[in-house]
């Protein structure tokens, strides 16, 4: 649903969408415009090697450039599927800026009043975890918070990477004149999870 909101779908009344928007997302830790434009953005340019914000793939130049850590953390399994929140902050390898920056480049600067409210709204929720934190105990909150959160990471990072990416076949990323929208669209693999199908609106 958080989704919908954040493609305008969920509504017709764009300040319903960007409450209910506000309310799912900052309940599992995104900030909803900084998610919201950074989506965009990945529509627009699905399938393009440096101007899509979904598991691009790196150039050489790129991954060269990383230290070893960052390699082991992005490449080896099963780091990659816990990589949303810390994307959230830092973005992928080789671009710069954050979802909670207003002066990110991810942003246009009259979008700046819409990040500073999702960040607020971020901070609030991440307050509210850990006063529930104090009150309920760290095992409590690991239960019925931490567990189901890392759960929706894994399987956010999962779906998302298998649907832009092949298995057997691999699919193909364009850059510069190669690249066009209908190009781009048509590299993304929509994927059968079978009863999952209904409970994510069939994304995927």
């Amino acid at each position: 649903l958080g989704h919908d909101c954040g493609h305008g779908s969920f509504s017709s009344n764009a300040k319903l969408n960007s409450v209910v928007g506000h309310f799912l997302h900052s309940s599992i830790l995104v900030p909803y415009h900084g998610w919201r434009i950074s989506h965009r953005t990945h529509h627009q340019n699905h399938g393009h090697v440096e101007n899509d914000e979904s598991w691009h793939p790196l150039s050489e130049k790129i991954y060269r450039s990383l230290d070893s850590a960052t390699r082991k953390l992005r490449f080896t399994l099963p780091f990659p599927m816990l990589a949303y929140p810390f994307y959230l902050w830092s973005r992928s390898p080789g671009k710069k800026g954050s979802h909670f920056d207003p002066n990110s480049d991810l942003f246009l600067p009259q979008e700046k009043k819409d990040i500073l409210t999702s960040t607020a709204c971020w901070t609030a929720m991440a307050a509210l975890l850990v006063g529930l934190n104090f009150v309920m105990g760290p095992l409590q909150m690991l239960k019925l918070y931490g567990i189901p959160y890392w759960g929706f990471v894994v399987w956010l990072d999962l779906v998302t990477y298998l649907h832009h990416h092949g298995h057997e076949d691999k699919l193909p990323w364009y850059r510069g004149k190669e690249w066009s929208y209908l190009r781009g669209g048509l590299t993304t693999l929509d994927r059968d999870y079978g009863w999952i199908n209904n409970i994510h609106h069939d994304i995927g």
